[in-house]
This record gives structure tokens, sequence and C-alpha cells, in this order.
């Protein structure tokens, strides 16, 4: 019976990971699918940020590759319940939210606001989960 519950507790788990990730996809795939700047060209009105400023498209392109390949590491390590994966995950967190605040202005579209909302939710339920909560003891 407990372990029923354990083996609920886990797939319970890995679906949040998945479903952050799924969210965290559609929300770059629909602007681009549906080529929203070519309707509303908002982007040159906004702040580029100094990621922008400082950085050439070629050092953004290797911080954008270095970031995805730690967020897919990551999520790969606390999908399988690995210690040092909650770490990895809390590491990437900080340096996505550090590159958020260097990087400008952002556009949300209307559409995609409830999908980045459930995103940024699930973040901070597996955060909460694997330091404090339930989870914790899977990552032992």
């Amino acid at each position: 019976m407990i372990s029923e519950f354990k083996n609920f507790d886990k797939l319970l788990f890995r679906r949040l990971i998945l479903l952050m990730v799924s969210t965290s996809i559609l929300t770059v795939l629909i602007p681009n699918i549906f080529n929203f700047e070519k309707y509303y060209g908002l982007s040159r009105f906004i702040d580029q940020g100094y990621i922008g400023v400082f950085l050439n498209n070629k050092l953004e392109f290797f911080l954008t590759l270095f970031m995805s390949f730690f967020s897919l590491t990551s999520f790969i390590l606390i999908y399988f319940f690995i210690s040092i994966g909650r770490f990895f995950f809390l590491i990437y967190m900080i340096l996505n939210f550090l590159i958020i605040v260097l990087g400008g202005d952002n556009i949300n579209y209307g559409i995609l606001y409830p999908l980045d909302w459930i995103k940024n939710i699930t973040e901070a339920f597996l955060i909460y989960h694997m330091f404090i909560g339930n989870f914790k003891k899977n990552f032992q």
C-alpha cells in the first residue's frame, strides 16, 4: 500500500517535470509558429537589456546553448531522482532568473500568459518539493 503511494508520488513528480518542459517549449514555439512579431513589431520599441548591449550575437548564442544544455541535464537528473539534480536545477533557475533580469524587456502575448503562469507555478512547486516537501526524501 505504501509503495503504491510512493510510486504515485514519483509519477506525479515526473508528470510535473514534463508539464513544465512542455509549457516552456510551447511558450517559445507558439510566437514563432504564428509569427506574432510580424503583426505587432514591438521588439524595436523595447529595452534590449544589458545582455543584448554587451554581448554580441555569437556570445548570446553560446549562452543560449549552455543554458539549454544545463536545463536539459538538470531535467534529466531530477526526472530520475539523482540527488545532485536538485542542485543543478536550483542553479539553473538562479542563472535563468539573472538572464531574465539582465535580458531587458520581454513581450508577453495574452494567449501565452496562462502557459507562462503554469510554467512558473510548476517550477516553484518542484523547487519547494525537492528541498522542503515530500519529494525531498527521494533525492537522498
